[in-house]
């Protein structure tokens, strides 16, 4: 099953919040989870030229992480991971996706207006903020396979009471996992106070738009061109912010719109290339991998309109997006599309027709020994034609361990 719907659960704190909580249940598929849960990360200042861990890695790890151990029950979640450390991230993956979907229930928001709070210099803080209709909300999202929340209320209380700025509402989710499917239901806790009547001061939304889709953009841009879009936004010069579109890998056709984005599959999962033993070459890494793993992949992408909005500076536009809400699933194949236009495609088995289009066989086979002689430490010549000056079509002689030097992507 990859659809749930949790019921959410009052704390005595929250009673008296004049919100109507009880008004709604959370309705979750895996791939929100999973899209939620990338926010358990930092928005990334620079990607390495060679990071293939997080280029090509990062995020088949992540799904896979929650597709082996989280299991859907209609009206559950269920962390089945036995390892106490890995159980305890499950459960915090798990806390962030019901705490952030639940958020933009009670708020009536799209995702891309939660931004990430910053750690302070000391002190508690909370994690997430967003503002709405001129009011303020922070957000501290947890979650436990404990039968007892009191721990984790009482921590966001303690969070709470340590601000020492006054904001319209600060409010925690506590996400209640079972441990098997023949436990009780999972509940969602709503902790928080009353809220007070303070206005928001100043935010630059727009601003806080841009480092939302700069997340999923750390993944799907060539790093490359990811540099370049992220580094006047830390600088503070939004409108200067530009996506290259033709720079990225694949486009995906959807419902009559057009997604940007990049492509993913297991194999290429560090634990799983690291398996084979180092002395095999590409072909027989490829067949033992596939033989392991199956033939798993992704397709993670940003429709254009958003590109559109923010390669124009259009504030209005972007700010007004509001994508339908779509989630499909059929024959090996499951498609997520969510109100901020991001949209993932999982497919098994080769079953997504447009995905192995773009996403061949030959294409997995070919990063696979990237990726291997990556990390065996074997840069290879670039070999792309030059176009400079004097050596027009001259192979490149530069060493690099993606396909191609930073000066030829």
């Amino acid at each position: 099953m990859n659809e749930t719907t949790i019921q959410v659960l009052l704390d005595t704190t929250a009673e008296r919040v004049p919100f109507n909580k009880r008004s709604f249940a959370i309705k979750l598929d895996k791939g929100e989870l999973f899209k939620y849960a990338v926010w358990m990360l930092e928005v990334p200042s620079h990607v390495k030229e060679s990071d293939f861990d997080y280029l090509q890695s990062k995020v088949p790890s992540l799904e896979g992480l929650y597709s082996d151990y989280i299991e859907f029950t209609a009206d559950s979640i269920v962390n089945l991971c036995t390892d106490d450390r890995t159980k305890q991230l499950i459960s915090e993956m798990i806390g962030i996706g019901v705490g952030l979907k639940y958020s933009t229930l009670l708020l009536s928001i799209n995702p891309n207006q939660f931004k990430k709070i910053g750690v302070p210099v000391e002190g508690k803080y909370l994690d997430y903020a967003v503002v709405k209709d001129a009011k303020e909300y922070e957000i501290e999202t947890k979650g436990t396979i404990s039968d007892y929340y009191s721990a984790m209320k009482n921590d966001i209380i303690a969070k709470k009471a340590a601000q020492g700025r006054a904001i319209h509402l600060r409010f925690g989710t506590i996400m209640m996992l079972v441990k098997d499917t023949a436990g009780s239901v999972s509940k969602c806790v709503i902790v928080d106070d009353p809220p007070t009547d303070v206005p928001a001061p100043e935010v630059d939304v727009y601003e806080i738009a841009l480092l939302y889709y700069a997340m999923y953009l750390s993944f799907i841009l060539d790093s490359k061109y990811y540099n370049k879009f992220i580094r006047p936004l830390k600088r503070g010069r939004n409108n200067s912010v530009r996506i290259q579109q033709n720079k990225f890998f694949a486009k995906y056709y959807f419902q009559n719109r057009t997604y940007y984005g990049e492509c993913f599959d297991y194999r290429l999962i560090r634990e799983n290339v690291s398996f084979v033993e180092s002395n095999s070459d590409t072909d027989d890494i490829f067949r033992q991998i596939t033989e392991r793993v199956g033939r798993i992949k992704f397709f993670l992408g940003v429709e254009s309109t958003v590109i559109e909005a923010i390669n124009n500076a259009n504030k209005d536009l972007l700010l007004a997006y509001h994508s339908p809400k779509t989630f499909t699933q059929s024959d090996g194949v499951y498609k997520c599309l969510d109100t901020d236009g991001i949209l993932i495609i999982k497919s098994q088995n080769g079953h997504d027709q447009q995905l192995e289009q773009v996403f061949s066989e030959d294409v997995v086979k070919e990063r696979l020994g990237l990726y291997d002689r990556y990390l065996k430490g074997e840069a290879h010549l670039c070999g792309a034609p030059c176009t400079s000056p004097g050596i027009e079509g001259k192979p490149c002689e530069r060493r690099t361990f993606r396909r191609n030097c930073f000066f030829h992507r």
